[in-house]
């Protein structure tokens, strides 16, 4: 596969991961319901006074990181993949540590 391809498809690959992310964020934050039933951790959209400041940071960091990686994805230094894989493999644990900052924010 043509390296312009790979760039392509490796850009793909971690915008998917965010948009995920972003989304997951999203869906526990916004509020869909009227009355919430009083369990722990709270179920998604209860508790939005707690939930919205730290899905919009986690948005925030999830949106740097992407960044970031896209860039090295098409700079990719003297052809190198690890950037990307490291890149990547930072977006997808930071994504996953705000899923779970954002679903037992208290």
């Amino acid at each position: 596969m043509p390296s312009r391809a790979r760039s392509w498809l490796a850009a793909a690959t971690v915008t998917g991961t965010a948009v995920a992310a972003w989304a997951g964020y999203w869906w526990l934050a916004v509020p869909r319901h009227d009355i919430c039933a009083a369990v722990l951790p709270a179920s998604a959209g209860c508790r939005i006074a707690d939930r919205v400041p730290t899905a919009t940071l986690w948005t925030v960091i999830v949106a740097v990181l992407w960044s970031a990686t896209v860039v090295l994805t098409f700079a990719r230094p003297r052809g190198s993949r690890w950037p990307f894989v490291a890149g990547t493999t930072v977006l997808i644990i930071a994504a996953l540590v705000g899923y779970r900052s954002v679903l037992y924010q208290s």
